[in-house]
């Protein structure tokens, strides 16, 4: 179902995501500045409380004085980093996150559009979210920690080794070993990891779908077959999540039993070498403090394998969106809703042919030449290529053979691709609104539109009546999918949204289903008198609007076949 992402070596994963911290250096550096400060205070802390006993014990009141106010300075210092710790971490951990999901967002923008169509949305969801986070929380706390356990181990074995070194040894045994085991059992841990994404991306996606489809679930009473399924789907994930969960702490007890056995051992031979007179009490002080400052980094770093293999693993699923294709846009940029395009003279398909399948073609050898101010009317039974074709004017789909492009009046041709967009307007099928106000609804295509504007686009579509006689107006909010409003209400807004952009080409994809008839060729015959004179292209199964139109074309067995006023 998903695009397998090429085979790399994980160095390329490391590569991607230094990448992504490229923008945030200074504010990581300083995370990871104080992380490293804040564990050097606890070897800091340890050191001091084995000068400061040693002192009391040989009763040099001097000495004792200057050690409690710096033990009391250290603990002080502890108390305020923490928080201010925790507080640029959380800072650089969100600025970070939307850093990353905006650049992607953007690029799924430019993403063409059949790739993304192999992806549910509930697993889009998933890797801006889930994936993103994972990464995100590898920089701003998998990092810092290591690079800080790592300054901390050092500082405290060199503090024991000072201290005694025969302690310092016995503090550090087994420790590497439990390293070395932890990362020998990463490749399966990362499977397990993939897995768990995976099925975190089936289950959000269902979720999506129902709350979507919630009309089709209730008036179908599908309700309990719904709920098993989400059921099934709790269950596929909960597998895989107890199954990595039971790894992780299978590994984890391994690695604990080693430094256990390894603190065990360092402990006795501290007791007895304290009893025999050969260390100081204020010695096997800090060696007990020590140790774990010791041992703790290595316990760590062991531990944050899981962490580690989840931030590959969700770098690359990442790394997969990014490398599926670009759609064809030459220039790069968004073209302005308002920017003026060139007159146009004509819209051209020259033998176009397209299949979703290579081997079943659903249009085939299309050619036509529609004029600048046409009303054109596309019939034929559902499943004929009509939207197909619509699609490919949008340049959502590129043909697999003919060409297809816009003459101006200059005599230029373009070639119909995602740069030429600006020229199209358009009304796809079923209800297309977004939350927010009808203002908003309506602006989306032409941001900077007057109010005069939106109330001829709205008058034009229909709309202008019902819109005035609501609370609020234009200001009236409705809910996702236009709630608040019928269905041919929220219709005509759509319409009322595609005829305010400044476009000379008018889409409609079964834009007028769920108006009456009356309704629907009142709509049409205003579009017909706009000025200047909009080309329109409207997909319909109503052959009582072919009066009003100045071609009506049928799309059957692949091709399309011009009527006459008599068919």
């Amino acid at each position: 179902m998903l695009t397998k992402l090429k085979r790399l070596t994980s160095w390329h994963n490391y590569i991607w995501l230094a990448k992504q911290v490229d923008r945030h250096k200074g504010p990581l550096l300083l995370v990871i500045l104080l992380h490293v400060l804040v564990s050097l205070s606890g070897v800091a802390v340890a050191a001091v409380s084995k000068l400061l006993i040693d002192a009391f014990m040989a009763h040099d009141k001097s000495l004792t004085a200057w050690l409690i106010a710096l033990f009391a300075l250290l603990l002080i210092a502890q108390t305020f980093a923490n928080p201010y710790l925790t507080y640029r971490t959380g800072k650089l951990r969100e600025t970070m996150s939307h850093g990353i999901q905006l650049r992607f967002m953007e690029r799924y923008y430019r993403t063409d559009w059949k790739a993304l169509n192999n992806y549910p949305n509930g697993d889009i969801q998933t890797r801006l979210v889930s994936d993103v986070g994972s990464v995100v929380d590898g920089w701003t706390n998998t990092v810092p920690t290591i690079i800080a356990m790592i300054f901390q181990l050092i500082a405290a074995f060199g503090t024991l080794w000072y201290f005694d070194p025969t302690l310092a040894i016995y503090a550090f045994l087994l420790g590497p070993v439990s390293i070395l085991f932890s990362w020998l059992i990463g490749r399966k841990l990362k499977r397990m990891q993939l897995q768990v994404q995976a099925s975190e991306s089936n289950y959000r996606s269902y979720l999506t779908e129902s709350v979507r489809h919630i009309l089709i679930i209730k008036t179908f009473e599908n309700q309990r077959r719904n709920l098993d399924q989400v059921q099934s789907l709790q269950q596929q994930k909960l597998f895989w999540v107890l199954k990595r969960n039971l790894f992780n702490a299978l590994v984890n007890t391994v690695i604990t039993l080693g430094y256990r056995a390894g603190f065990f051992i360092a402990f006795i031979i501290g007791a007895s070498r304290l009893a025999r007179g050969t260390v100081s009490f204020g010695t096997f002080t800090a060696f007990l403090q020590l140790v774990a400052y010791v041992q703790g980094p290595m316990e760590g770093l062991s531990r944050t394998l899981p962490m580690i293999i989840s931030s590959l693993a969700s770098a690359e699923r990442l790394r997969e969106m990014e490398q599926l294709p670009n759609e064809d846009d030459r220039r790069q940029v968004e073209h302005s809703p308002s920017q003026t395009t060139a007159p146009i003279a004509s819209v051209d398909f020259d033998r176009v042919s397209y299949g979703y399948d290579p081997n079943q073609p659903v249009l085939r050898n299309i050619s036509f030449t529609i004029q600048s101010g046409e009303i054109i009317s596309i019939v034929g039974t559902s499943g004929e290529g009509k939207t197909t074709l619509l699609r490919l004017l949008l340049a959502l789909i590129t043909p697999q053979e003919g060409q297809s492009y816009i003459r101006t009046t200059a005599g230029e041709a373009l070639p119909i691709g995602a740069d030429t967009r600006a020229y199209f307007s358009y009304v796809p099928q079923g209800n297309t609104l977004f939350s927010g106000t009808i203002r908003d609804n309506l602006i989306m295509g032409y941001p900077s539109a007057t109010d005069d504007e939106l109330r001829e686009a709205a008058r034009s579509a229909c709309a202008l009546d019902f819109i005035e006689k609501l609370p609020l107006g234009f200001e009236t909010v409705i809910g996702e999918n236009g709630i608040g409003l019928s269905e041919g209400q929220a219709q005509r807004i759509a319409i009322a949204r595609a005829l305010l952009r400044p476009a000379p080409i008018l889409l409609l994809d079964e834009a007028t289903s769920a108006l009456d008839l009356d309704t629907e060729m009142e709509v049409l015959k205003r579009i017909k008198q706009l000025s200047p004179h909009r080309t329109c292209i409207a997909i319909t199964h109503r052959l009582s609007v072919i009066d009003i139109c100045d071609q009506v074309y049928r799309i059957r067995e692949q091709r399309l076949l011009k009527l006459t006023q008599q068919e």
